[in-house]
């Protein structure tokens, strides 16, 4: 008797018996499906044999690819998860690392990166959630607080107890230095809970914060199995960088203030108008080496303002820009060479904030095939064979925390208490 044929047996069948291994039988109300689950049986390779599979059974599997097939359902008051790599793929360019061999290509390869953000993440079904994020949505803190009230008193508590800290490491020590996201960054790196997303440019510091605390995967979902690595190339980030967002506006300035000046000196006299248009094209009225230190960082990083900006993506790696962001005033930040993207909605996660914002505007077919960036799942086995080899490197926990006295956790909780 020849082979029925059905399309993805084998991957319906693995996410099925995921499904029925993890409470989908108790959900089953139909009989006839249980009966029919009874009778399937594998063939002689050890596959589930075709011939043994109804059509009920067949629909309920199908079911169960297409929930995968689709994003997690996203709903603000709860945290969503990927169920399996499967569904994953619809916010990353994945590829799954199961040995000691295909790891140490890509360590290899990887750690020699120069221009590439990193982010560890020790659980490969956690999307990319902030700390606060989290928090917001598991403690219910949307019942009580306006987000950005409560993002407004998080950096004003934290400047008035460490402003100090801030400053230290800081070779200027002025009003831009205790600018929002300087605040913010400093609170990320000591444990506060802030709405920025920790990057960082090294592969083995990424590595360091995917292994920490690791769990084994006691159950049978797959995707439980992994750890994830994040990566993107910095130049991909660049839209979102503040430090253009400020260019751009800077030349949209300069060119207002230039167009009223050349009309007030022609004084209504085109050719002159149209001579000093040509003669002052590309002139800057704005001297960028002059930004920081004027109270402008600190004025275009204030949350009112900041908080119109869906994504952004911060970084002081480009000092020959004149605009820095302070950012380099933790050991902490510093040692693990931190960059940080920010987010300004309280509880979704990055990369459906990435997929919205990619597909304003388009049709249906021009946005498809959006990844946030890439990702490397890598089989929680390999955690010893790893940690040895970031041993070996000087990627332990006290290059990592180099100042392990400093927590502002404080700070988050006082802002939980404010009226």
């Amino acid at each position: 008797m020849p082979k029925r044929k059905i399309s993805n047996l084998d991957l319906k069948v693995k996410l099925f018996k995921e499904y029925l291994d993890n409470g989908g039988v108790e959900k089953i109300l139909f009989r006839d499906l249980l009966d029919d689950l009874i009778k399937v049986k594998k063939g002689s390779d050890g596959k589930v044999d075709p011939n043994t599979v109804s059509s009920v059974v067949n629909s309920a599997m199908l079911n169960i690819l297409e929930s995968h097939l689709s994003p997690p359902f996203f709903h603000r008051e709860h945290i969503s998860e990927y169920k399996s790599t499967l569904q994953k793929n619809n916010s990353f360019v994945q590829e799954n690392i199961d040995s000691e061999k295909q790891f140490n290509m890509i360590y290899k390869k990887y750690v020699a990166e120069k221009d590439t953000l990193f982010r560890g993440q020790r659980e490969a079904k956690w999307r990319l959630y902030s700390k606060l994020q989290r928090l917001w949505i598991l403690e219910k803190l949307y019942e009580k607080y306006d987000f950005k009230n409560f993002l407004k008193k998080l950096i004003e508590l934290g400047k008035e107890k460490y402003s100090i800290n801030i400053q230290e490491l800081l070779n200027e020590n002025h009003i831009d230095s205790t600018n929002s996201i300087s605040v913010l960054a400093y609170l990320q790196h000591h444990e506060c809970p802030t709405p920025l997303l920790d990057w960082t440019y090294s592969f083995q510091n990424a590595l360091y914060f995917a292994i920490d605390g690791l769990e084994t995967n006691k159950g049978t979902i797959e995707i439980d199995d992994y750890f994830s690595v994040y990566y993107v190339e910095e130049k991909y980030f660049e839209a979102g960088s503040f430090r253009k967002i400020i260019f751009d506006d800077l030349d949209k300035q300069d060119a207002l203030e230039m167009a009223e000046m050349i009309e007030i000196i022609s004084n209504g006299d085109e050719n002159k108008k149209k001579e000093m248009t040509e003669h002052f094209a590309g002139r800057r009225v704005f001297d960028r080496n002059k930004l920081n230190g004027s109270g402008f960082i600190s004025h275009m990083t204030n949350i009112d303002y900041l908080i119109n900006f869906p994504i952004g993506y911060f970084s002081d790696r480009d000092k020959d820009t004149g605009i820095l962001f302070s950012l380099n005033n933790s050991k902490n930040i510093l040692n693990q060479k931190g960059v940080f993207t920010w987010s300004a909605d309280p509880s979704k996660p990055i990369e459906l904030v990435g997929d919205e914002q990619f597909k304003e505007g388009k049709t249906e077919e021009d946005a498809k095939g959006y990844s946030f960036c890439s990702c490397f799942n890598i089989h929680k086995s390999l955690e010893s064979h790893i940690r040895k080899q970031l041993d070996a490197d000087g990627i332990t926990k006290d290059f990592i925390y180099p100042s392990p006295d400093i927590n502002t956790w404080e700070v988050f909780e006082k802002c939980k208490k404010m009226e």
